[in-house]
């Protein structure tokens, strides 16, 4: 009996420290609490399982993980989450809607009827309660002691992954803040390239989606977009403002920021998500026929990334006003563009560019300002 009771008890611990793992391989703080409330409402057979994150600032709960719902605000002090973010305590609720503290406007919102649940509070390392975990409806009845063990156990290993990508959330906040300003600093130099790395940046994002890139690679061409252009800081003011077109000197210049952007780029430090960046944007404009600069690299050794900026960076610069012409209609654009498929841009990439433009971009053509 011994023996069956340690054979229960270790495979129970052995799920529990599996689950934990799991939590802690995920630093996306949207996708851990949808993993935190699949796993835990699995482990502990019930029917959902809702992550509320504490926002001390704004004096409130919020979830993303309410198996399929949309995000939910409550105040700090409102329903057993709100009473467990204050006192700290577990509390077992076995019928919920003959307690007070329960919050009914939630299952009003979502449709769902809460019948018994347990909530545990999840701390950072410091101590401090970062969010309530809370699992409603066990099949086959209340939540028992057992449960509130196991659920103290998950809630542990919740808490540190939970801090942990909240912390990564914030830098990467920062970093794409820093990055933003730094493109801003080179659109500002002229008022008609207001908004342009933005803009190129959306196109591309919405390009590599067509082309089922995942979201690791999408976030670094991202960056590569914002970044791509950074050179131009090396170009004398006088060439970049010029109100006409330019020299055959002059663009030698202008073109020489291609190189200078993978120069400068090269120098900063990128994580390992993003050390390709600098080839990344100053490639851009290579084309895939080799007649591009600054190097005349050719089909396929053109990094992919820089293969898709070139499309939406081409696409931007015609849909947008310049000092000696006027911003082209995007289908006009794109009907110029078709010209240089095979020759200036990767086939693939622009068979990707123009569905995205049919299902997406031309719908948003109303709210975008393709001059500005």
């Amino acid at each position: 009996m011994r023996q069956t009771i340690d054979n229960i008890y270790n495979r129970k611990l052995n799920l529990i420290l599996d689950v934990g793992r799991a939590f802690n391989s995920v630093m996306e703080v949207d996708k851990l609490l949808t993993i935190i409330a699949s796993r835990t409402s699995q482990l502990l057979n019930a029917e959902r399982c809702s992550i509320y994150v504490v926002d001390y600032e704004k004096g409130l709960l919020w979830t993303k993980a309410a198996m399929g719902e949309g995000r939910i605000e409550i105040p700090i002090d409102s329903g057993i989450a709100g009473a467990v973010a204050l006192s700290g305590e577990i509390i077992n609720v076995p019928d919920a809607y003959s307690d007070k503290r329960f919050n009914r406007k939630i299952d009003r919102h979502t449709g769902y009827e809460t019948k018994n649940l347990l909530s545990c509070p999840m701390k950072n390392s410091s101590g401090e309660i970062i969010g309530v975990i809370q699992v409603l409806n066990r099949k086959g009845g209340a939540f028992d002691s057992e449960d509130e063990e196991v659920l103290k156990s998950l809630s542990g290993f919740a808490g540190n992954a939970l801090e942990n990508a909240l912390l990564y959330s914030e830098l990467k906040m920062t970093f794409h803040s820093v990055i933003e300003v730094l493109a801003a600093t080179i659109d500002a130099k002229h008022h008609y390239t207001a908004g342009h790395t933005a803009r190129v940046a959306e196109y591309s994002c919405g390009i590599a989606r067509y082309l089922g890139l995942d979201d690791y690679e999408i976030e670094k061409i991202k960056v590569a977009a914002y970044l791509h252009d950074y050179g131009k800081i090396a170009i004398k003011d006088d060439i970049l403002t010029k109100p006409d077109k330019l020299t055959q000197e002059e663009f030698s210049q202008m073109k020489s920021h291609a190189a200078k952007t993978t120069e400068i780029l090269s120098k900063m430090h990128f994580s390992k998500q993003y050390k390709d960046v600098p080839v990344i944007a100053g490639a851009h404009h290579e084309k895939y026929d080799g007649s591009g600069y600054p190097v005349g690299l050719r089909g396929g050794d053109i990094p992919f990334g820089a293969r898709i900026l070139a499309v939406a960076d081409v696409f931007d610069a015609l849909t947008s006003d310049r000092d000696y012409r006027k911003a082209m209609p995007s289908e006009k654009a794109l009907e110029v563009m078709r010209s240089d498929d095979g020759k200036a841009f990767d086939p693939d990439v622009f068979a990707a560019f123009e569905k995205y433009f049919k299902e997406e971009l031309f719908v948003l053509e109303k709210d975008i300002n393709f001059g500005g």
